[in-house]
């Protein structure tokens, strides 16, 4: 086993501790909180969930072992190919997607029966093209001007088709792609205005829909999420926005330090999707405030982590596309810690590497195999260096 890892695990050795240790807690947390949907849907089989997670655990980590042996030199030649699919299968999925919890968000493969989400598929493809984009256009000391329309063009569909169905994603990623561009000196007047018209426009669909002029099927869901959260005397309506919350803050206030032990969970059977939206505060519950604040730390330690790959990296594309797709992964976890704790109004993010489900769990895997392709590729130019170095020294 030892010699498998040393063969085969490369890379950054601090990110594949956290990814361990992610996947462990997903385990045990997954195969608590899935209780009650497994009493509902496989007749009281409880360990059904468990393993099913502990499959896609195991294919994401090959993955990742593969995808990380891949010279990220591939990530540049297969990002706009990725990306066009990408919208394409946004826009089928738009059209006739599966229908799941109101929102069609699934394409179900035909012959096999295998749903997936395309949005998770388009975030990938568009930070790489992203990172692309900017390190075409870098110039030493100069602002980057020409990349901003190529970039701004393909964020624009990408998020307008997610937008329908998917608010919080469509925001998520055009807020990454605005980080990776103002971190690329894109000029920054181009970002406040793009910025300034973005929130805008999202602002005038919640308004219509808030007055019941309705543009969008979803926007009613959303503006009653927005309304609970901006406002906790208002009447509570059917998306139950107010009621995840309060059970989700009784997890987290009941968990005390230690927590309850795993498999303790009370709140496990009155909130909706504590396996996926609000897993974390599950464990908290079952974990205390010990277990949810080493869960936090993971993912601060996986932030630090990207910054010291985007330090040593020598060229402009890896920096940008290890900073973009670990901001997306980072993000997006505070953001599902954020909702579990009422921080933020309820958004459907599940908290990567953590939450039940085969496409968040197969795609972050891939997010994170890009990343240790580029933390293999440092190590080895640095053995070469100092290899290098070494003999110069000898010969002198």
């Amino acid at each position: 086993m030892s010699n498998f890892i040393r063969k085969y695990v490369k890379g950054d050795q601090t990110i594949w501790v956290i990814i361990v240790f992610l996947a462990l807690v997903s385990l045990l947390t997954v195969y608590s909180s899935t209780g009650s949907l497994a009493y509902k849907t496989q007749g009281g089989n409880t360990t059904y969930f468990m393993f099913k997670q502990l499959a896609f655990l195991l294919v994401g980590m090959t993955l990742i072992v593969v995808v990380h042996h891949i010279p990220y030199k591939y990530f540049v030649i297969f990002s706009l190919p990725a990306l066009y699919f990408s919208i394409l299968m946004l826009g089928v999925t738009l059209m006739s997607g599966q229908n799941l919890n109101e929102a069609s968000r699934w394409l179900t493969v035909p012959g096999i029966g295998l749903s997936f989400q395309p949005s998770e598929m388009a975030k990938l493809a568009l930070i790489v093209y992203v990172a692309r984009i900017l390190a075409q256009h870098q110039r030493e000391d100069e602002p980057t001007y020409g990349a901003f329309w190529p970039i701004m063009i393909h964020t624009g569909i990408v998020c307008l088709l997610i937008f329908p169905e998917n608010l919080s994603t469509s925001v998520l990623l055009a807020g990454v792609v605005m980080l990776m561009m103002y971190l690329g000196r894109v000029p920054f007047k181009n970002l406040f205005l793009t910025g300034f018209v973005g929130l805008g426009l999202v602002t005038l669909v919640l308004v219509l829909a808030m007055n019941d002029i309705v543009l969008i099927d979803r926007a009613e869901t959303w503006a009653a999420r927005v309304e609970r959260f901006m406002d906790d005397d208002a009447e509570v309506n059917e998306y139950g926005s107010d009621y995840q919350v309060t059970q989700s803050k009784i997890a987290i206030a009941t968990g005390g330090l230690l927590g309850k032990g795993p498999g303790n969970s009370d709140q496990r059977n009155f909130l909706p999707h504590p396996y996926s939206d609000f897993i974390y505060a599950i464990i908290a519950e079952e974990f205390g405030l010990l277990g949810a604040v080493l869960v936090m730390a993971a993912y601060f330690f996986l932030l630090g982590r990207i910054g010291v790959l985007v330090r040593s990296s020598n060229r402009t594309f890896p920096a940008f596309m290890v900073l973009g797709l670990g901001l997306m992964l980072v993000i997006q976890a505070f953001v599902n810690m954020g909702v579990a704790v009422g921080i933020f109004p309820v958004t459907g993010q599940p908290l990567p590497l953590v939450s039940m489900g085969g496409t968040s769990i197969l795609f972050t895997c891939l997010a994170l195999g890009a990343i240790l392709s580029v933390s293999r590729h440092n190590q080895i130019e640095k053995n070469k260096k100092m290899a290098k170095e070494a003999a110069e020294t000898g010969a002198a």
